[in-house]
């Protein structure tokens, strides 16, 4: 993306996710960038869902759950890959960020405000 392009709303909503995501994948082959990684994707993930908590009147109780469920999950994830790789669990995140990216650009944004 160059620096003149302008992003929606919507797509300024889902970047983070994306960049997560690629974050997250490349920094399988270096541990000390994949600990920070996984750190500022639950960061990500816990702002949402505080800013869910805040701003989410319409959201539903089944989308809260999920993101703080979501979130909850991100957090005990890079607890507990400190020093260490699992695929699995670097996929299941990155398929999270994709599809949180891909709901709220199909979707909108799953909190208001």
């Amino acid at each position: 993306m160059s620096d003149t392009e302008v992003l929606t709303p919507l797509e300024e909503a889902a970047f983070p996710f994306l960049q997560h995501a690629v974050l997250l994948d490349q920094a399988r082959g270096a541990l000390a960038i994949l600990d920070k990684a996984l750190i500022q994707n639950a960061d990500l993930w816990l702002r949402l869902s505080e800013h869910a908590a805040l701003n989410g009147a319409e959201i539903t109780g089944e989308v809260m759950d999920f993101i703080n469920r979501t979130a909850t999950f991100t957090a005990k994830v890079a607890k507990s890959l400190q020093g260490e790789v699992d695929n699995d669990l670097i996929d299941k995140l990155i398929a999270l960020n994709f599809n949180m990216s891909e709901a709220i650009l199909k979707g909108g944004s799953p909190v208001s405000g």
